[in-house]
């Protein structure tokens, strides 16, 4: 009976958590952008083993309560990592890491992608920024 729980647990943890890497990947066409900020990257040598590559932000929401999501897009659309940036800790303007395996990725143009959300009063607002592109390079 326990082991039935938590594997039924374990199970939904990993499906949502798939959903939430996935959904990130959906196409761009036809979105509107909202003018909360922006989000850049260079492009990088895609490294043998596990490394740390770095991306730029700025945000510029209507409020001073906000928090914001950045995704990191393979070229394929899928999600391969996120970051969250909060504004009781974080500037609206930085350089944040990501972690990335070489086994998880290829080589090619890559995705950067940034959810702003906000309060004003009770209300909760958000909205994707445009989004930006990088390549992971041989040499």
């Amino acid at each position: 009976m326990l082991r039935t729980m938590i594997a039924r647990a374990g199970t939904t943890a990993l499906v949502a958590s798939l959903l939430v890497m996935i959904s990130p990947g959906q196409s761009d066409a036809g979105r509107s952008f909202k003018p909360y900020g922006s989000i850049s990257s260079k492009n990088f040598v895609l490294k043998r083993g596990c490394h740390t590559y770095f991306y730029r932000y700025e945000i510029t929401p209507p409020t001073e309560e906000w928090d914001a999501e950045v995704f990191i897009v393979s070229p394929d659309g899928t999600g391969l990592a996120s970051d969250v940036i909060f504004s009781a800790v974080d500037k609206k303007r930085g350089r944040n890491s990501y972690e990335v395996c070489r086994p998880s990725t290829t080589y090619g143009k890559h995705k950067l992608k940034m959810k702003v959300t906000f309060n004003r009063g009770r209300e909760v607002f958000d909205g994707f920024v445009k989004p930006s592109s990088f390549r992971f390079k041989r040499r």
